[in-house]
């Protein structure tokens, strides 16, 4: 079974776009939660194949659609989930946090 878990829009530190009703502010919020997918994508290094990251969308807000970056994996991969979890305990505070950690030894790897 396939489970996600939502990380944000941004590294936490960051300004976001804000959801508006009165604001067509869905273009932004694609491109700015695009950008923190492929920037997750390049800090966490040996992503297992039974996990990815990507754009979780959710309609119930107040304001209208709202988009997240999350982390998907499969339940029956212990793997997976591991690195799920570690990914959530590592999320970037901004946008200049380019180390890049590699969920199997837990540490950051030297460019």
């Amino acid at each position: 079974m396939r489970e996600w878990m939502t990380l944000g829009t941004v590294p936490f530190e960051e300004d976001c776009v804000q959801v508006n009703p009165n604001k067509d502010y869905l273009p932004a919020m694609q491109a700015e939660v695009r950008r923190f997918v492929k920037f997750l994508e390049e800090r966490f290094i040996n992503i297992p194949e039974e996990a990815y990251f990507g754009v979780k969308r959710e309609s119930g807000h107040d304001a209208g659609t709202y988009l997240e970056a999350a982390v998907y994996w499969n339940t029956d991969c212990p793997e997976a989930e591991q690195f799920a979890f570690f990914v959530e305990s590592n999320i970037p505070a901004r946008w200049d946090d380019t180390e890049q950690l590699d969920w199997k030894v837990k540490e950051a790897v030297s460019h």
